[in-house]
């Protein structure tokens, strides 16, 4: 009996032992069972140490268990070079719609093959530490699997990696799901982790084009032109593909990364116009001594990703103009500096997310938020800028638009005291039965050169009276010929006056062209000479005649004429003399070379 109730339970036995095999069998080799209709998550892997040279396939040894993601820097902190991941999963038949694969991170390079197929040719790979490696760490992959790439039963996924001990290298664990599932997934990293660096770089070389046009001669707004200047190259930095080493990259990149953000704080300090002392000299000096250590460690050739870790003070310090920020649109109750308040402490949060990344405090493969974090500053910036531009385009019009009606309002009133008098007294004089007509002719020519002394002044170019003095004599030439006066004219050059304005040009020809019909009215001359001479700090116009000679002495009330020259002279602010004899009479007008001497009429 008891050889009878041992057969029974040995098929039984066998059975249950053949069954276990069977059901350990995937577990053991790594393999799971897809589900193509549902998202699946492969994290467990062999893993087989490679060589650059090695033959482009996935091998057959077998390699150690591994978990994903797997982060070198953790599992072997030294290792630089190449390992194939191989991953098992088996499907009952094959999918009836199209898979995807999805990876969200991996570094430094790598290749992806089905069944040994390559997946994604024209990686390029180079020697660890060595220039000609193109990274992929900030990019997410995701493949639309062939069809005819699965088989019913076991499916192998292997990628071969490119690892460097100067960066964070690791694979993430891949999911293989429906496509379009998994395309919204890997859009959403793609956005964060591709577009958004081309978008901002768009953003600001736009903003710097904008603010180089609007800013250009704004000393106070230089900072910003400069850190955008600093962003762009930033920017370029992580987009354009730097034959360097990956350890020089991270140097060069926290190099002008500390300099761009150097300029943002001392904008943002200066914006917010709240002062506190030493903040200045502690960030000039800290920014310093953070860019001489890169630099040496760069030279040096020991740079890694590690390097950004001597940043740390910089996102601490950036609170402070940040804070100010805020504090000053609190207490104006100004929308915008509250707005860049927050959006740059957003910003500074995302930078230390980054950091936290690499010193392994957050998963291996959690995505970095520090390029995408720039952008609602960088909207808010533009905003502000534009706002402001508009705003002073605004004062500019409504300021251009005061000096027009200015400017009327002055030649109308020009008009009306000189050009105007004389032909309203012409007019008198032409009303009067007796009037002599050498008077009535003398003041509509005196009013007539009034008109042209007004058209002169309005063309005036840089700042220059000689140009106008020329038109003036030859206005004058021709009428002092008719009469038999001979016209001398001595002129030396002179450099540009820079307060000369229409008005008070306007005034000198006056007072010359004044000097000039007294002589013709009163003295009877010969020769009447017009000289500019520049003497020290002065430029000295004078206008002399042979004539009788009028003595400023025996100037009356009805005099009109030289005391209408003085009263232009203390309207000027500037000398005049008047000298007259019987050898004839010299008026001199004493122009200054600087401004100070027109203090009276400003």
């Amino acid at each position: 009996m008891r050889g009878a109730t041992l057969k029974k339970p040995v098929p039984l036995f066998i059975l249950g032992i053949l069954f276990t095999l069977f059901w350990l069998m995937p577990k053991a080799s790594g393999a799971v069972q897809l589900l193509p209709h549902e998202i699946n998550r492969l994290d467990r892997a062999e893993l087989i140490v490679g060589t650059i040279r090695q033959p482009q396939q996935p091998p057959l040894q077998p390699g150690i268990q591994v978990s994903l993601p797997d982060n070198w820097r953790i599992r072997d902190p030294q290792f630089s070079g190449i390992v194939w991941y191989r991953l098992h999963f088996n499907l009952a038949r094959p999918p009836e719609w199209p898979l995807g694969l999805y990876l969200p991170h991996l570094s430094v390079a790598g290749e992806i093959w089905l069944n040994g197929s390559l997946l994604n040719p024209g990686v390029r790979f180079g020697s660890p530490g060595g220039k000609q490696v193109r990274a992929m760490n900030d990019r997410p992959v995701f493949i639309v699997l062939p069809a005819g790439l699965f088989r019913p039963g076991d499916n192998v996924l292997a990628v071969r990696l490119l690892g460097d001990s100067s960066v964070r290298s690791g694979l993430s664990a891949i999911t293989l799901g429906p496509a379009m599932r998994l395309h919204r997934i890997y859009f959403q990293r793609y956005l964060l982790q591709v577009v958004t660096p081309y978008v901002l770089l768009i953003l600001v070389a736009g903003s710097l084009c904008f603010l180089l046009a609007y800013t250009w001669q704004q000393r106070r707004l230089f900072i910003i032109q400069f850190a955008l200047v600093v962003s762009v190259a930033t920017l370029l930095s992580y987009i354009l593909d730097m034959r360097l080493s990956l350890g020089a990259q991270q140097a060069l990149r926290t190099i002008t990364t500390t300099i761009m953000y150097w300029a943002l704080c001392v904008a943002g300090y200066r914006l917010a116009d709240i002062r506190l002392r030493g903040f200045l000299p502690l960030l000039h000096g800290l920014t310093a001594v953070t860019l001489a250590f890169v630099l040496v460690v760069l030279l040096l050739g020991e740079a890694t990703d590690r390097i950004w870790l001597v940043t740390w003070p910089h996102v601490l310090i950036r609170l402070v103009p940040i804070g100010l920020l805020i504090f000053r649109g609190w207490q104006s109750r100004g929308v915008k500096f509250i707005a860049l308040g927050l959006t740059a402490l957003f910003w500074n949060a995302t930078v230390a997310q980054s950091y936290f990344i690499i010193m392994d405090w957050l998963p291996w493969d959690s995505c970095r938020l520090s390029i995408a974090g720039a952008l609602p500053f960088c909207l808010v910036m533009i905003f502000y800028f534009a706002e402001r531009f508009i705003a002073s385009r605004e004062g500019s019009r409504r300021e251009q638009r005061a000096a027009i009606i200015a400017e009327r309002m002055r030649i109308l009133q020009d008009m009306h005291d000189g050009m105007g008098a004389q032909l309203i007294t012409a007019l008198r004089l032409a009303r009067r039965e007796d009037a002599d007509r050498e008077d009535l002719a003398r003041h509509i020519e005196e009013s007539l050169q009034d008109l042209r002394l007004i058209i002169d002044s309005l063309d005036m170019t840089e700042h220059d009276l000689l140009p106008l003095l020329g038109n003036l004599r030859f206005r004058l030439e021709p009428r002092l010929q008719a009469l038999g006066i001979r016209l001398a004219w001595d002129v030396s050059p002179i450099p540009p006056l820079a307060y000369l304005t229409p008005e008070s040009a306007l005034s000198v020809l006056r007072i010359v062209q004044e000097a000039v019909n007294n002589a013709l009215q009163h003295a009877q001359p010969t020769l009447i000479t017009i000289s500019v001479q520049p003497r020290d700090n002065t430029v000295i116009i004078r206008v002399a005649d042979n004539g009788h000679g009028v003595i400023p002495e025996d100037r009356r009330p009805g005099s009109r004429g030289l005391n209408g020259m003085q009263t232009r002279a203390d309207k000027l602010g500037v000398r005049l003399f008047i000298r007259g004899g019987s050898q004839g009479t010299e008026v001199a007008l004493f122009l200054p070379l600087l401004a100070q001497g027109l203090s009276r009429q400003k």
